[in-house]
């Protein structure tokens, strides 16, 4: 058993040596596979492989660099599994195109890390004195706030509650955190880390934390999830007969916890006909170009032939007297607005930074931007003031926005102090498709609520 547990460490320490990334994401599936029992029950092994499971732990956030550099250069991710299953060219288009993080990025995968070390804390899986040292590290980050820590916690409590409501009913319960999957049986290169794995009674609930603000995930047939999903009933299915799958999102600054549950069978079949044959076209770039919501996020949209071809389509059919079209016609056109005007901005905005980068295009030209005037010290220039003049009449004083009092005051005080001064406004109708589940406004009540409102 000693040799054995030494032997672990020594892969584990000759896989984040190793120079190739093969050679190293390999050594990682091997550690990841072969610790899973020290994470289930690491107060059941030996004091040997204890250590190992402790120098798994150190080298964690070192594996999760490795791990985040092959992510961002696997042809077919999970994250873009709806891109690829849906428009099997874009893969291998996309390769022609720059890989670059953003801030958003950087700051979920902040908000990620933040959730598996609070997790660790309240599941005492981490020692005071470590905890301390990765929070204050952590705690260090551009993207840190006391308002990141709060909806953090949101999706670390759903988690916990939902372990303890699974430990009532099955004393083998089980939570893995930031629990490595392998997808390979259905794509080639494929794995995923799924943020919680929760299994009891033959049911596995996947939750994955999305920090961002902007769009509402859900995870309805979700293909992202489905895959982490299906890598995870892959490896745990022998061992805990699973025969159901839940898949969740908390999506705490959308104040959002949403969840969908399909049959193991079905999940399993998905992958074999749907995800496994679609895979094997789009990782030969094979297959037909095709436009919808997954172009959004796509590198290779500003030149895609697909959307350009979908832009003329609607401008034929736009460039025509409105007076002159049918209901009908109108009703294609409007449609199409949203993808075209973002593939029209796509195209402006790879144009630009081609252009800051030193492409010239023929026919077009950078010139120099507007002077616009604003103070080098503003201090200065408000003591300059400050003799002559009274304060307000230099200054500008305003209240701040909702959103930055709550974060001053924290989202649970922030109810109760402003609840006699706050009101909700309605926004303007919005048109939209019938697919939308938001339920259908009925006029004459948006009107008469107009009314009281005025």
């Amino acid at each position: 058993m000693q040799a054995a547990s030494k032997a672990l460490i020594r892969a584990y320490l000759k896989s984040f040596n190793a120079k190739s990334k093969v050679v190293q994401q390999q050594g990682i599936n091997n550690a990841a596979a072969r610790i899973t029992d020290y994470q289930i029950n690491a107060h059941g092994l030996t004091p040997h492989y204890q250590l190992a499971g402790f120098i798994y732990q150190k080298l964690i956030s070192k594996m999760k660099k490795i791990e985040h550099t092959t992510r961002a250069h696997a042809l077919l991710s999970a994250s873009g599994a709806d891109r690829w299953l849906n428009c099997t060219p874009s893969p291998r288009l996309e390769e022609n195109f720059k890989n670059e993080s953003s801030s958003f990025a950087q700051e979920g995968t902040l908000a990620h890390e933040f959730a598996e070390l609070l997790l660790k804390k309240y599941l005492n899986r981490i020692d005071a004195k470590a905890y301390k040292a990765q929070f204050t590290a952590l705690s260090k980050a551009e993207y840190y706030s006391a308002e990141m820590l709060d909806y953090v916690n949101v999706h670390v409590t759903y988690a916990l509650e939902q372990f303890a409501a699974a430990q009532k009913s099955d004393k083998h319960a089980v939570l893995l955190i930031e629990e490595r999957v392998d997808i390979t049986h259905l794509i080639e290169g494929g794995f995923g880390t799924c943020d919680v794995i929760i299994i009891a009674c033959g049911v596995m609930e996947v939750v994955d934390l999305k920090y961002g603000l902007g769009v509402r995930v859900s995870p309805d047939n979700n293909s992202q999830l489905k895959l982490y999903a299906a890598g995870a009933l892959d490896k745990y299915d022998v061992k805990y007969d699973i025969n159901s799958v839940i898949l969740t999102v908390t999506q705490p600054r959308m104040d959002s916890i949403s969840s969908w549950e399909i049959a193991a069978s079905d999940l399993i079949k998905w992958g074999e006909q749907v995800v496994k044959p679609t895979a094997l076209i789009a990782y030969q770039g094979q297959g037909e170009q095709k436009t919808g919501d997954w172009c959004k996020f796509c590198k290779a949209s500003p030149k895609c032939a697909a959307q350009q071809a979908l832009a003329l389509e609607a401008a034929r059919e736009a460039f025509t007297d409105p007076q002159l079209l049918t209901d009908e016609q109108l009703t294609e056109v409007y449609a199409k607005i949203d993808a075209v005007s973002k593939w029209f901005s796509s195209v402006q905005a790879y144009m630009y930074a081609e252009a800051m980068g030193g492409k010239k295009w023929d026919g077009l030209k950078l010139v120099d931007g507007q002077n616009r005037r604003g103070w080098s010290d503003e201090q200065a220039a408000r003591e300059l003031l400050a003799g002559n003049y009274k304060t307000e009449d230099f200054t500008n004083v305003k209240m701040k926005g909702i959103g930055e009092i709550e974060k001053l005051v924290g989202k649970k005080n922030f109810p109760i102090m402003f609840s006699e001064v706050l009101e909700s406004k309605r926004t303007s109708p919005t048109l939209v498709d019938e697919s939308d589940k938001r339920p259908e406004m009925v006029n004459e009540d948006y009107f008469e609520d107009l009314d009281e409102e005025i």
